[in-house]
């Protein structure tokens, strides 16, 4: 199966705050990697696990999801991927021979 057709989600990728204001605390807000066009790249979104569990008293859910896009460099583990209404948190990321990276990432815990 060609790239091309295994990337057929458009999201975001974004880099946490960085700086800090007047008192040390870090700036509130994510800002996007790329922002040239609509600010998006091709994806490939695979869920690999989902799981329920109980934290402090409320049901939540986490899903580990597998994301892939074209090799890029700066990407890392602090970064997040945004498609639609999720919101993934990579975890780690995994480069696959320069051609592409894969994304490990967990959706729905905060």
């Amino acid at each position: 199966m060609s790239l091309a057709t295994t990337l057929d989600k458009r999201v975001t990728l974004q880099a946490p705050p960085s700086g800090r204001d007047d008192t040390g605390a870090a700036l509130p807000g994510w800002t996007n990697v790329i922002t040239d066009g609509d600010g998006k790249l091709w994806a490939g979104i695979a869920d690999l696990t989902g799981r329920e569990f109980i934290a402090a008293g409320a049901e939540q859910a986490a899903v580990q999801t597998k994301i892939t896009i074209r090799y890029r460099t700066g990407v890392t583990a602090a970064m997040r991927v945004l498609h639609g209404a999720d919101v993934y948190r990579i975890e780690a990321v995994l480069g696959q021979a320069g051609r592409t990276l894969l994304l490990m990432c967990s959706r729905g815990v905060a």
